[in-house]
């Protein structure tokens, strides 16, 4: 792990830790020579005060402080539209389990909605019904109408086919026929009366048998005439009279049938249209008062899960004026409870932004509820917030970190969330070094120093200093395993040697 900038941010820290610390171990020195009288013999340096320079390793830690929480954590809202009253209400801090009833509120509003809302689903099935029942009555008689415009059509066609295929060729047959006869009679008496002429002239008839034949070939003549002329007007005006007479039945008739077909279509249509309202109505009417159903369910809440009953009052600073009891009006989506479940607790540790960066997940944590200061939980960092906090008034300038670790072995001991409590986040641990405690170093300027044994005194001693932690810190040069510091500022008269300006370590 690359702690560089770690180890410079801790230097600076414990540097200034150091120099507090020997300032103050210099003023108790020097209160306690005064009080002796000014001794300055070594015998007033005890062991406390030497470290013997070892070879080891130690865990490189965060301390940081925080609250407990839990990390599951139900919030629970007023679902119920509107304003209602709160009639039950369970006590704050009960500890309940899934399906456990916590608060009841107020639903006479809702039955009577619920009351008005089925009467108007009642009346919309009943419009529903009616309009259904016209739609039938619609379509069968568009059925009936559209077959009788159909049949005329087929009579009318029928007609024009009987009149062109019959009536026409028997007529015509008819008057061909009177044509022919009246032409041949026409001819016969015509000749008949040329020969009582020859007849007359020999006097084998009389002139009553010659005027009798003149008269039966003038009428045959008339017959004739009559006939080319009834055939005349049945082609140029009876046979197209009659024609356009049956061909405009049928025109009529299939002009009808589209009048029939849209106006009865248009009728269904209608009537679809009205059905399709009618049942969009009741689609309403029903959601509606499955909707109000709903509602009233809402007036009962229920804990979805296991956990500890936390009014949302409780949690909400700006709802401090209206704590939530029974008689409280309460809105839609307003926070009415939150069911923390203390069986699976987290804690949440502020980290200075400076150190934040050093902290990973998966990293190993200890944890010490203030409320049970002699146990030592066991953590692991679950993940490091994305923004940061600021300190508030009261340091406008710190930016902290929330840092979230699992808890294990918490089961039993009664955690509560919101509980302060006291971490170290291991981020690190060096191996095989050597080291002194963090107050046994100084700076002169820039230099680390030590006050290393010779002899029975006490020289300021450069060293280069590495990795460190609350506790202790690496020396990487200056120092040997087994050579004797003071963790305080000697007394004036037991130092052999003071570090000259830009002295390095050797």
């Amino acid at each position: 792990m690359n702690m560089t900038r770690f180890h410079r941010t801790r230097a600076a820290v414990s540097s200034t830790t150091m120099v507090a610390l020997a300032a103050g171990g210099a003023m108790v020195f020097t209160v306690a020579w005064l009080l002796s009288g000014g001794s300055t013999s070594d015998s007033a340096v005890s062991e406390v005060d030497l470290f013997t320079v070892d070879q080891g390793g130690f865990d490189i830690s965060i301390p940081s402080s925080g609250d407990l929480a839990s990390l599951d954590i139900v919030e629970i809202r007023n679902e119920l539209e509107g304003t209602s009253t709160i009639m039950w209400l369970i006590p704050e801090g009960s500890n309940v389990e899934t399906g456990e009833l916590l608060l009841r509120l107020d639903d006479n509003t809702v039955k009577k909605y619920i009351e008005d809302a089925e009467e108007k689903l009642t009346l919309a099935k009943n419009q529903l019904e009616n309009a259904v029942s016209n739609l039938e009555i619609a379509e069968k008689r568009r059925d009936t109408n559209v077959s009788q415009a159909q049949l005329k059509i087929d009579l009318a066609r029928l007609d024009l086919e009987a009149w062109q295929y019959g009536d026409v060729v028997s007529r015509r047959k008819t008057l061909q026929l009177n044509l022919e006869t009246a032409e041949k009679d026409y001819a016969r008496l015509q000749e008949k009366y040329k020969k009582s002429l020859e007849l007359k002239e020999r006097e084998f008839i009389s002139q009553n048998e010659l005027d009798q034949d003149e008269i039966s070939m003038i009428r045959a003549k008339a017959t004739l005439e009559q006939a080319v002329l009834a055939e005349q007007v049945y082609e140029n005006y009876t046979y197209k009279k009659d024609q356009q007479t049956k061909q405009s039945n049928l025109d009529m008739a299939v002009e009808e049938y589209d009048r029939v077909v849209r106006r009865e279509e248009a009728s269904v249509n209608s009537n679809k249209s009205n059905v399709e309202a009618h049942e969009e109505g009741y689609e309403n009417r029903q959601k509606r008062l499955e909707k109000y159903n709903e509602q009233k369910s809402f007036c009962e809440v229920f804990a979805p899960g296991p956990g500890l009953v936390v009014y949302g009052s409780s949690v909400e600073e700006w709802r401090e004026d209206k704590p939530l009891r029974v008689g409280t009006n309460v809105s839609r989506n307003e926070l009415l409870f939150i069911l923390p479940d203390n069986t699976n607790m987290a804690a949440e540790l502020s980290v200075n932004e400076a150190l934040s960066g050093y902290v990973k997940p998966g990293q190993r944590v200890t944890v010490v509820p203030d409320a049970i200061p002699d146990v030592v939980l066991d953590g692991e960092v679950l993940q490091v917030g994305v923004l940061a906090q600021d300190g508030g008034w009261r340091d406008p300038n710190r930016r902290d970190y929330t840092v979230t670790v699992r808890l294990d072995g918490e089961d039993g001991l009664g955690l509560k969330p919101s509980m302060r409590c006291r971490g170290r986040i291991f981020i690190d641990r060096v191996q095989d070094v050597l080291y002194v405690p963090v107050h046994a170093v100084g700076r002169e300027g820039m230099q680390p120093y030590v006050w290393l044994r010779e002899g029975s005194g006490y020289k300021q001693h450069p060293v280069v200093i590495g990795d460190s932690s609350e506790l202790y810190v690496v020396i990487e040069d200056g120092l040997s395993m087994g050579d004797l510091v003071l963790l305080r500022e000697p007394d004036p008269g037991s130092i052999t040697e003071r570090l000259e300006e830009g002295t390095p370590a050797t």
